[in-house]
């Protein structure tokens, strides 16, 4: 006697399988997404932190405090200004004391403190 047995899947099983691959999706997203987003902040604070000590050098160098933010690559790592990974461009202002620094608000509405990192 020859049996015939059909090779494959059904709809069904193909339907349980999607969507318990739709449901780890929806799961690990979220998280994923929220990671990458706090990476990018660390990132921009860190740029922002590299060219604030760049103007500072770029002053004890000069005397003078630099004009663009492109004045500030020889101070850098690899001669290069660093981007920001939110696609903001960093821009120096005239802070209280009569340097420069980088203009901060444009990349965080509230700059962290050492406070909110403890």
């Amino acid at each position: 006697m020859i049996t015939l047995y059909k090779k494959g899947f059904t709809l069904v099983e193909l339907l349980v399988v999607l969507i318990i691959i739709g449901i780890l999706v929806a799961l690990i997203l979220p998280n994923a997404l929220r990671a990458v987003r706090q990476a990018n902040i660390k990132e921009c604070a860190s740029n922002i932190r590299s060219l604030d000590t760049a103007a500072q050098m770029y002053y004890t160098e000069n005397r003078s405090w630099p004009a663009a933010i492109a004045d500030l690559a020889p101070y850098l790592e690899n001669n290069a200004v660093p981007t920001c990974p939110f696609g903001v461009a960093y821009t120096l202002v005239d802070d209280a004391s009569g340097g420069r620094r980088v203009d901060k608000t444009p990349h965080f509405a509230n700059w962290p403190t050492q406070q909110q990192h403890q």
